[in-house]
């Protein structure tokens, strides 16, 4: 292949080791009444050298007709950066999908720009209080600006809830903190790990 994580015709290449069969995946998240998201542009499995419109179309045909799903994270480890071309191609599918912008601070809205449904202000979260409050202090630009608002909420990472590093007390303030920040509450932990509380 002339790409490393799609064939040479832009489609995306998945693991089928470790995800046999995504359409079923998906479908079965939906019959459980929940949702599911995609990790595109990812550090692990991210195209370095280019990245065609063809590919982006591609990955978006992927995400919304074939595996359905109804969220997707873009990251800024690889050349696919362009959050125009994600959100327009995305937008003309017709399915409701969630945008999150995970480019760590370096892609931030205007009061007329923000082609996305929230974004990341910060650095990777660690699980440790000094992190958990660093991330939070980073959202306070975006607030005082009137720029985390309903549709592009700024957020300081995920949550490190339920991961061993902080203590009840910690675990608590971080998850209150994030919920008056407006920032989406998503779980760290592997949740096929019966050991996490």
């Amino acid at each position: 292949h002339m790409y490393h994580y799609h064939d040479d015709k832009g489609r995306p290449v998945v693991n089928t080791h470790r995800f046999p069969n995504m359409t079923n995946m998906t479908f079965t998240a939906h019959s459980l009444n929940l949702t599911a998201g995609w990790y595109l542009n990812n550090c692990i499995c991210a195209e370095k050298e280019s990245a065609p419109e063809e590919m982006y179309e591609q990955d978006v045909y992927y995400l919304a007709k074939v595996f359905e799903f109804d969220a997707v994270k873009l990251d800024a480890c690889g050349k696919q950066m362009d959050l125009n071309v994600w959100a327009s191609l995305i937008n003309k599918t017709g399915r409701k999908i969630m945008i999150e912008n995970c480019h760590w601070g370096q892609t931030t809205p205007t009061q007329t720009w923000c082609p996305w449904n929230f974004f990341r202000t910060s650095d990777d979260i660690t699980p440790t209080y000094g992190s958990v409050v660093a991330n939070l202090q980073t959202t306070i630009r975006w607030a005082r600006e009137g720029l985390s608002r309903p549709g592009c909420w700024a957020y300081p990472d995920m949550l490190e809830v339920g991961v061993e590093g902080l203590n009840e007390a910690e675990t608590r303030s971080h998850f209150g903190a994030w919920c008056i920040v407006s920032s989406p509450l998503t779980l760290s932990h592997d949740v096929n790990d019966d050991a996490v509380s």
